[in-house]
């Protein structure tokens, strides 16, 4: 797919890809890729090809622009950008380091590329130790609880906001007395 704010470049390149498929070994197949899923698109400006690629959370996204490290700033979503003419695709895959595993299929736009936090465990864990503040969380917490029908979320939340405040609980006769 190429993005572009020129038609002249957008139509030089569909006539040079028509040159170089039949002389790439791989060239039946590229054929009927380009044939297939091959999109050329001519925008207005570059913030709208920007926007218009961050639609498409593509796996690699080859920026050429005046000042490429711009896309940086103004892009999301993508599995891997390669900056500037100096740098290309076949790079990152082959020889500068980069992962090879990036998302596919617009799931750029929820996930990054393969890494090693991929492979490790997270946990996490809570802790309230102000008394008050357990209080006034329980309180939202019934609330918000209540909206989604969580009535068992909702009584834990309630429990903590009477046994750490001054709130009542209407669902049953137990008091908080002791503090």
């Amino acid at each position: 797919m190429l993005i572009t704010t020129s038609e002249r470049v957008g139509r030089d390149t569909i006539d040079f890809i028509a040159q170089l498929l039949p002389g790439l070994p791989t060239g039946e197949v590229a054929g009927r890729a380009w044939r297939d899923h091959g999109e050329v698109h001519v925008v207005p400006d570059l913030d709208a090809a920007y926007a218009l690629a961050d639609v498409y959370a593509s796996e690699h996204v080859q920026i050429f622009t005046e000042q490429p490290r711009a896309a940086l700033e103004r892009m999301r979503n993508y599995g891997a950008l390669f900056l500037g003419d100096k740098t290309c695709v076949a790079y990152g895959d082959k020889v500068i380091g980069t992962n090879h595993v990036l998302p596919t299929l617009g799931a750029a736009r929820y996930t990054g590329g393969l890494w090693v936090g991929k492979y490790l465990k997270t946990v996490t864990y809570q802790e309230i130790e102000d008394p008050t503040s357990s209080a006034q969380l329980g309180e939202i917490c019934g609330r918000a609880s209540r909206l989604e029908n969580f009535e068992g979320h909702a009584r834990s939340g309630d429990v903590r906001s009477a046994r750490f405040g001054s709130a009542r609980l209407d669902w049953t006769d137990h008091r908080f007395d002791e503090r």
